[in-house]
């Protein structure tokens, strides 16, 4: 008889012990060919006309390496002399593979060692512990929660962020911050041009010969050539970014130590030619580099630290006016209380009762922090966000009493606020990409929020241009906010860009059922093609199809596009009660006013709809009239006036659009609070009483109904009379 033989348990290896085989991998003969291949295969996006969603596929579906896993590749790869020898087929291939499948285990090893000491997730739980609320777990978010900015916003932010620094970089460098972009720009340019025509000639050449290599590699006078800069200014940004054939990476002896090849990713070869194998790097280092250097100046780091705060309140002002208006967005409020400054704003919205705070700060995660040190971690934040969010409620606690505070502009004039501030949203935003900020954001932050102060969005200034370029009005971009807000303590996600592209798609509205909802970085691939046209020239649709698009055609949304492009904020409330609908209730919403547009033309009478807006005490009433204007605003006034006292709410608004085009004629906004009153009460025993239209009921087309019952559009017609096909 046979015996049995157990099976033999899978090895799981310690991060370090994958780690140092990958080092090993790395320092092979040749293994530059194998990094270039990734970063054809897994940076570059590849499509034939037009760049559409799914082109985008691969770089989700996790089969790609991340930009911070090539990094980490190419660092190792520093730690020794590295040779151009091109290694044959099979060796390559081998290199390919092994990696992929190393990379693979280095994050599962991460993963298993970093949630206190591996221990049970489910133990965990049950003892009311968060596994995410400890320093070693957000190694692994900070590691692979992927990039907050792309390429071309680091481009085009680098100029802003230091032009006022110019004197010194020219004087200690030797050469401005154009210059520097200017290479940068010659660089990638050349890159794409080399990657365009390689992919031709290497069909011509024997498998043996394949490389990607080539495309990475450039001249000095090439540069020159292409730039139009001298030598010497080429020489001295090159100098800057340059990691030279001599020097060794030996202090990166793990994932999250200091890898120099991240802040100088131009690499010098001693055959002569300069490598740069993620162009994404170089961007991203003259972004922050220069901030380092002159934080050495001991003379002038104070003049450096005053730049850097100002270009990021500067930046979030001017990104705030392009929606709001120059006359709606204030920089520089101090608050003071009596003859005590209390507060300062570095940037301010009024926009009706609604405000926007805005708290800027220059904080970047430290090294220490990315190591999992959790005291660094929660030190660095508190000084990135949690000081700034403290603020940030000062000037709301401020707003919402005006009488007990002065508010006074940089000139030191007093800024008399326009009206009474019902709602307030706190926004932090930082200068630099902060990894995995909004993950941190949800396990460190202890919100303060009220009814009318919001939780805060919690951001970077890339997100922010982001956010702006898409939702370019006030009434989108406040909508946007107080989802965000209802949704602050629920989504897990590691930046900010997944929720925001989650909303354009689908609308951020979560059932209150939930209380946890993982959004994956898939989601962004709408707006990362959005972005390519709008920014790069990329051939495709500049538009994200969902809710900037979902009202086009309908009647809901010629009232709501009349409402944005008015930007009445009195009516502001009304306009994201109307974006924050469900599809299927805006539909209905849309059908019930066509059946009275019809009924009004035909008949030549007002019409009406009431529809009370549910868990938020307020109501809205629609007249569709053609009475003269100073007869259809005192009949708007009564009717809502008697709609309001009937429910028992404290706000209710009323419109009078035009029946042909549902142009509004007049709009307003009761927002009393609720007292009983007996005349009214005597009023409304006399009249006829008509419950008013529920919202609920709005979607319900699809259901069966008969002829000459009540439409299920809520008009008070008989179907037949109505929604009934012809």
């Amino acid at each position: 008889m046979g015996g049995s033989v157990a099976e033999e348990k899978p090895v799981i290896r310690t991060e370090a012990e994958v780690f140092q085989e990958i080092a090993a991998l790395c320092a092979s003969p040749g293994y530059i060919h194998a990094i270039a291949y990734f970063c054809f295969r897994d940076n570059l996006i590849k499509f034939s006309e037009n760049l559409v969603v799914k082109d985008m596929d691969s770089h989700y579906e996790g089969s790609s390496l991340l930009r911070s896993e090539i990094s980490t590749l190419i660092g190792l790869m520093a730690r020794a002399p590295i040779g151009l020898e091109l290694p044959a087929p099979q060796v390559l291939q081998t290199y390919v593979e092994r990696t992929d499948s190393l990379m693979k285990e280095l994050h599962h090893a991460m993963m298993t060692g970093a949630f206190f000491g591996g221990k049970d997730w489910a133990a965990l739980l049950a003892e009311g512990r968060d596994p995410f609320d400890d320093g070693a777990a957000m190694r692994e978010p900070i590691f692979y929660g992927g990039e907050s900015a792309y390429n071309f916003q680091y481009e085009g932010l680098t100029a802003p962020k230091y032009s006022a620094d110019d004197p010194w970089l020219v004087d200690k460098r030797g050469f401005s911050i154009a210059d520097a972009l200017t290479v940068t720009k010659a660089i990638g340019k050349g890159h794409i041009s080399k990657l365009s025509s390689l992919r031709k000639e290497m069909r011509a050449k024997s498998p043996d010969e394949w490389t990607f290599l080539p495309a990475f590699m450039f001249t000095a006078k090439e540069i020159v050539d292409e730039s139009g800069l001298d030598a010497a200014t080429v020489d001295a940004v090159l100098r800057a970014f340059r990691f030279e054939s001599y020097e060794r990476n030996a202090p990166f002896t793990g994932i999250s130590e200091f890898n120099e090849t991240n802040v100088r990713p131009i690499l010098s070869l001693a055959e002569g030619p300069y490598v740069l194998l993620q162009h994404y790097q170089l961007q991203e280092s003259l972004y922050e580099s220069p901030f380092f250097w002159m934080m050495a100046d001991d003379d002038y780091r104070s003049t450096a630290t005053a730049h850097r705060g100002s270009f990021t309140e500067t930046y979030s002002s001017d990104r705030l006016r392009a929606v709001f208006g120059d006359a709606r967005v204030l920089r520089n409020i101090d608050i003071y209380r009596g003859k005590n400054r209390y507060a300062e704003a570095d940037a301010l919205v009024l926009f009706g009762n609604h405000a926007i705070v805005v708290q800027a700060k220059s904080k970047r995660l430290t090294l220490e922090a990315r190591k999992g040190n959790d005291r660094a971690l929660r030190d660095d934040f508190k000084k990135a966000v949690e000081n700034a969010y403290d603020q940030a409620l000062l000037c709301a606690e401020a707003l919402q009493n005006p009488n007990a505070f002065i508010f006074r502009d940089p000139s030191g004039a007093e800024v008399r606020l326009p009206n009474s501030i019902d709602v307030v949203f706190p926004v932090c935003v930082l200068a630099d990409h902060y990894p995995a900020l909004s993950f941190q954001s949800r396990q460190f932050l202890k919100v303060r929020a009220t009814g009318s102060v919001k939780p805060p969005l919690v951001t970077d200034v890339f997100t922010l241009d982001v956010i702006v370029e898409f939702l370019d009005t006030p009434l989108q971009f406040l909508n946007y906010l107080d989802l965000r807000a209802q949704a602050f303590d629920k989504l897990l996600i590691t930046n900010e860009l997944i929720p925001f592209s989650y909303h354009l798609r689908n609308n951020l509205w979560l059932d209150p059922k939930y209380d946890m909802v993982n959004l994956g970085e898939d989601f962004t691939a709408h707006v990362d093609v959005a972005m390519a046209v709008r920014r790069q020239g990329v051939s495709g649709s500049p538009e994200v199809r969902g809710v900037l698009t979902r009202y086009r055609g309908t009647r809901t949304g010629a009232i709501l596009d009349q409402i944005q492009e008015a930007t009445i904020p009195e009516l502001t409330e009304l306009g994201l009660w109307i974006l924050q609908l469900s599809g299927q209730t805006a539909d209905g919403v849309s059908r019930a006013l066509e059946s009275q547009i019809r009924a009004a033309l035909k008949e030549h009478v007002t019409k009406d709809l009431t529809f009370p807006f549910e868990d938020q005490s307020a109501g809205l009433t629609i007249h569709l009239s053609a009475l003269p204007d100073e007869i259809a605003q005192q009949k708007i006034l009564q009717h809502c006036q008697l709609k309001k006292y009937d429910l028992k709410v404290d706000r209710w608004y009323g419109l009078v659009l035009r029946p042909e085009d549902l142009g509004i004629r007049h709009a307003l906004v009761l927002n009393e609070p609720w007292k009983q009153n007996i005349a009214m009460d005597k009023v409304l025993s006399t009249l006829p009483r008509r419950a008013p239209v529920r919202l609920e009921a709005m979607g319900r087309a699809s259901q069966k109904v008969g002829r000459n019952e009540p439409c299920s559009c809520g008009s008070g017609l008989k179907y037949k009379k109505c929604c009934l096909p012809r």
